[in-house]
């Protein structure tokens, strides 16, 4: 099978055309993440479609295209609107009530009041394939807070190296500006206050086993006002 993309947690290898084979290398049941999936899928939230799961493998639908960082970085005249749909569809993953047998993140509101939350959600989760944007990575899905979720996105986009993540050979000045112009713009659609989430944020990222020693660092260190530039307007 020909490798497609390996992450922090599982490898992603092509089948035939229209399929690909997620395979975890840690031991990650995939049923609940499948289940999950397959139930946004027919409230038509943008998912790939599930095809099968079992024990650490996921087979998906193919989805073709880049991915929003990949793009915003071929067309950085575009931040805004990139910023703006990003917030969008994670505003729209939010009025989703989580089903009762999601599992739940600590603090999360009772019932029906939680909502699905992803807890991975960054541009370079996000492909722009030929039938719209779609999610990617449901590893982590919950029930939720919002506030934490979008929160969770400014942690991972401001403590993430975007250079790192695609390979980009532009200067670390000009992203760190593309950045926060499109933070900037994905709190203007995102639909929440991440300050209201921001601690339990913090909580939450800093768990996380797989977490890079740089991003904990940065965390440790910014992470109590990161959001202030942002939330204020300024860049």
């Amino acid at each position: 099978m020909e490798l497609l993309a390996a992450g922090r947690t599982a490898d992603v290898y092509a089948l035939d055309h229209d399929r690909v084979l997620r395979r975890y290398r840690v031991d990650i049941p995939v049923e609940p993440e499948a289940r999950i999936m397959r139930e946004l899928d027919v409230l038509g939230y943008p998912v790939p479609h599930v095809h099968e799961a079992h024990g650490r493998d996921l087979t998906l639908e193919n989805i073709v295209g880049p991915t929003i960082l990949e793009q915003l970085l071929r067309e950085p005249g575009q931040v805004e609107r990139y910023g703006r749909e990003l917030g969008e569809l994670h505003e729209r993953l939010h009025r989703i009530p989580a089903p009762a047998w999601l599992r739940r993140m600590p603090g999360a509101p009772a019932g029906a009041a939680a909502s699905v939350v992803h807890l991975d959600f960054h541009p370079d989760n996000v492909i722009l394939s030929t039938r719209g944007p779609v999610v990617l990575d449901w590893t982590n899905v919950a029930a939720g807070r919002p506030e934490v979720d979008v929160a969770l996105t400014m942690l991972i986009m401001l403590s993430v190296d975007a250079v790192e993540l695609v390979g980009s050979d532009a200067s670390a000045p000009a992203l760190g500006a593309l950045r926060s112009l499109f933070l900037i713009a994905y709190l203007a659609t995102c639909g929440v206050d991440p300050r209201l989430g921001l601690a339990d944020a913090i909580e939450y990222r800093l768990n996380d086993p797989m977490l890079l020693a740089a991003e904990r660092s940065w965390i440790e260190l910014n992470g109590r006002d990161c959001l202030d530039p942002f939330v204020l307007g300024r860049v």
